[in-house]
């Protein structure tokens, strides 16, 4: 077994930070958030995070300016007038937890939620992410894009993922099995949470790591700290069993996202819908599952001249998808063309619709199916930015004549395939063979020696085949089709009229050419 330990250090600073501000990626996202960043230059002041009167949490200004965890506000507010603190919350640090458990998701199904942190079981999914720096990577990445900063470690256990997590002193991440147990007893007590109300109690006997306090007798270790100090150490060593209640993704996805000030800005949006679609990339990745449809619902302002409650935004793909990048996509093509009606105060991102879908098949070669999805792609793509009307297919319709035969319909999903589906069985079987280009018009044709003329004599190959049909809206049409050939063994489609009735020339016609 293989176990990744995600410990979030300053989860309370990060959650008081993240509510306040955002945390954008790159330069660009940075000026398009200063708008929505409340205040602006809360990055550059020293902020603190209190319980009850004292300080908890601080960043890195606040300790540069001489503060340090423990110390009372009121102190810690006579060294810098510009202190920002800010209470502890836990229902929102709950949220956070629930948020980076969801994106954990993507990778494994086995996630457990700690007080601080999250534990994984990641040897089953190795080899699907090419190996253990790969899921670092995108673990960490996706959690500072939920604007938590997080420490990773791993172990065969979880308890000695999460004591190494825990320390700063681990340089490596990830471990050969023989070495696990002497980077574990490289750890200081303080990792140990039975240990540190002994910790002094143990520094006077010279006993500073977890290996030094395995050198002890047990016995004398149990009279004198009691059983669980030494249960704790087993458990990160192997040597006891443990059991964990695994992390359940909800039945539904309906997850929101409260904005840290009123936004006026759509690409401002797009940025804070990212979060939730990292959630849902996770939430799907656990049920085994691929979107069809989402909505995301821009909350505005109120104003005293309309009430406006909220701006739902819909988006139908071609094909059930899971890609946040193609999500992320889709979504920015629609908020640019939208015109904000008030400023918006909260989003929320639904799955509206949802289908079983198995693990992407990394395969050697393209096959049908991967043509077929970046077709949908493009196409979903096109929607987003043209809209759904403008892009449009070509159709069957339940007409013999070949000009009527066919129509141009909008793209609206599944729905409108299966209706097409539903379309193709109307036209009959028997149906002859068709040309792959059809002529706008058909081109009426000379006859030489008693035979249609086509930049040579066409010999006709197959036929007739008798279309007559159109009584109904006037456009009768009467004819016999044939396939055909000429010296240059182009095949061609003509067609003779049975009735020539105000038609002058042969009654001979081209209608199209066979590929």
């Amino acid at each position: 077994m293989l176990w990744i330990a995600l410990h979030l250090p300053q989860l309370p600073l990060d959650t008081a930070l993240r509510c306040r501000l955002s945390h954008p990626s790159d330069a660009a996202e940075a000026a398009v958030l200063a708008s929505v960043a409340a205040p602006a230059c809360l990055q550059e002041q020293p902020v603190v995070i209190c319980e009850r009167k004292l300080v908890g949490w601080c960043n890195q200004r606040a300790e540069e300016a001489g503060i340090q965890p423990g110390m009372s506000e009121t102190s810690a507010r006579a060294l810098t007038a510009e202190l920002q603190a800010f209470p502890r919350d836990r229902e929102q640090e709950a949220q956070a937890l629930h948020e980076a458990a969801l994106w954990s998701l993507h990778f494994t199904p086995h996630v457990v939620l700690c007080s601080s942190g999250l534990l994984m079981e990641v040897a089953a999914s190795l080899r699907l992410f090419n190996g253990t720096q790969n899921i670092a990577s995108a673990l960490l990445s996706g959690l500072m894009e939920l604007g938590l900063h997080a420490r990773l470690a791993s172990a065969p256990t979880a308890s000695g993922a999460w004591l190494r997590a825990q320390s700063d002193q681990s340089t490596r991440v990830f471990l050969a099995s023989d070495q696990a147990d002497a980077a574990l007893d490289e750890l200081p007590l303080q990792v140990l949470e039975s240990a540190r109300s002994h910790l002094e109690t143990l520094n006077g006997i010279g006993c500073r790591t977890i290996g030094q306090l395995r050198r002890l007798p047990r016995a004398g270790l149990t009279r004198r700290f009691g059983k669980e100090m030494l249960r704790e150490i087993d458990r990160a060593y192997g040597h006891e069993s443990e059991a964990h209640q695994w992390f359940e993704a909800p039945i539904v996805f309906d997850a929101r996202l409260e904005l840290p000030a009123r936004v006026e800005s759509t690409e401002a949006l797009l940025f804070a819908a990212r979060r939730l679609l990292l959630q849902l990339g996770g939430w799907l990745a656990a049920r085994h599952a691929a979107v069809a449809s989402i909505t995301l619902l821009l909350h505005h302002e109120s104003t005293r001249q309309r009430d406006h409650r909220s701006t739902p935004l819909t988006i139908v793909l071609g094909m059930p998808s899971r890609d946040i990048d193609h999500l992320t996509l889709l979504l920015r093509e629609r908020l640019a063309q939208l015109d904000l009606i008030a400023p918006v105060i909260e989003i929320a991102l639904k799955a509206n619709q949802i289908a079983e879908q198995a693990a992407p098949n990394n395969e050697l070669f393209p096959t049908s199916a991967s043509d077929a999805e970046s077709t949908g792609r493009l196409i979903e793509r096109l929607q987003s930015r043209l809209g759904n009307e403008a892009v449009r297919q070509l159709s069957m319709f339940a007409d013999h004549r070949p000009e009527k035969s066919t129509t141009t319909t909008a793209i609206h999903g599944r729905q409108n395939t299966h209706r097409n589906n539903r379309q193709d069985a109307l036209i009959p079987h028997g149906a002859g063979a068709r040309p792959t280009w059809l002529l706008q018009k058909p081109l009426a044709l000379i006859t030489r020696q008693h035979k249609p003329f086509y930049q040579s004599p066409l010999t006709l190959l197959t036929g007739p085949e008798r279309i007559e049909s159109g009584w109904w809206d006037d456009g009768l049409a009467a004819r016999d089709y044939f396939i055909a050939q000429n010296d240059k063994h182009l095949l061609l489609w003509i067609f003779r009229l049975r009735t020539m009735n105000d038609v002058t020339g042969s009654g001979w016609f081209l209608h199209g050419f066979f590929a």
